[in-house]
């Protein structure tokens, strides 16, 4: 069974039900589980993005996130998420460009 290749990738789902299924009954009852699913969910992002971090950003109305590696990166990803959103609602890009702030 181990020296059977193992997928590089999991989805979320089965990563789920693996852990969940090997817990103890007595864990299973304790705690309900839509918290358990979204605690395992927090940290399977988490870990998949090992190298990068989550920044959010406001710009205007629209509350953006993004994982990057650094904060220029970051930005910059955001500026393009933000264009996104705005051709899709069909608002007009500011010509001073998008002010992003960063949230803490």
């Amino acid at each position: 069974m181990l020296d059977r290749p193992q997928p590089k990738t999991v989805t979320f789902e089965i990563a789920f039900n693996d852990w969940w299924r090997s817990q103890p009954g007595s864990f299973r009852e304790s705690v309900t589980p839509s918290a358990v699913r979204a605690c395992f969910r927090a940290g399977y992002t988490a870990g998949k993005r090992v190298s990068e971090r989550r920044f959010v950003f406001r710009a205007g109305r629209m509350r953006i996130t993004v994982w990057a590696t650094g904060p220029m990166v970051a930005k910059a990803k955001a500026e393009m998420e933000a264009d996104f959103r705005a051709a899709k609602k069909g608002w007009p890009k500011p010509k001073a460009g998008w002010q992003l702030q960063e949230e803490r």
